[in-house]
């Protein structure tokens, strides 16, 4: 794994690889409110995200010093979710059936859509049983997607955007 650091915007230090978990955490939190997860506690996955991402410390040097619990909203559970993404780059928590059946990993296709988050994302996969970009394409294409809650003219326009239409 490569220790690439650089300096942001703002002079801080910051790390490639860190980043790169940030982004697998925060997936996690978005996939944890979709699938039902009480929003309360997924929350906390962007908050640690963030603080990731920002660690001026490798988080690789972290792990290899058993010291993730250093990072503020990690401890117990969440520390081995955060050594098994930094290990594998995945968690098992992404199959984690606590709250029924969970979604397939294809619904996180929906959050990459600007202004799109998680919480339409469940909407749109539990009550029109949209779960991929490509079966939002094609809901947006055939008019599916009008009048519904949450999804108005100009997100219509962005996914359509988006979907190439």
């Amino acid at each position: 794994m490569a220790k690439i650091k650089y300096t942001d915007a703002k002079g801080r230090t910051r790390w490639v690889r860190n980043d790169e978990v940030a982004a697998i955490v925060k997936q996690l939190g978005e996939y944890l409110i979709i699938g039902g997860y009480p929003e309360e506690h997924a929350k906390r996955y962007a908050q640690i995200s963030h603080t990731i991402s920002r660690w001026p410390e490798s988080i690789d040097e972290l792990a290899k010093a058993d010291d993730l619990a250093k990072l503020p909203g990690v401890g117990g559970v969440i520390t081995e979710y955060l050594a098994e993404i930094i290990k594998t780059g995945t968690t098992k928590k992404f199959k984690d059936d606590q709250y029924g059946k969970p979604p397939p990993k294809s619904v996180l296709e929906l959050t990459q859509i600007e202004r799109l988050g998680a919480k339409t994302a469940r909407m749109l996969y539990q009550d029109y049983k949209i779960s991929s970009l490509k079966s939002l394409c094609k809901a947006a294409k055939s008019g599916k997607l009008t009048g519904v809650k949450g999804i108005g003219p100009k997100m219509l326009e962005t996914i359509a955007e988006h979907c190439g239409h």
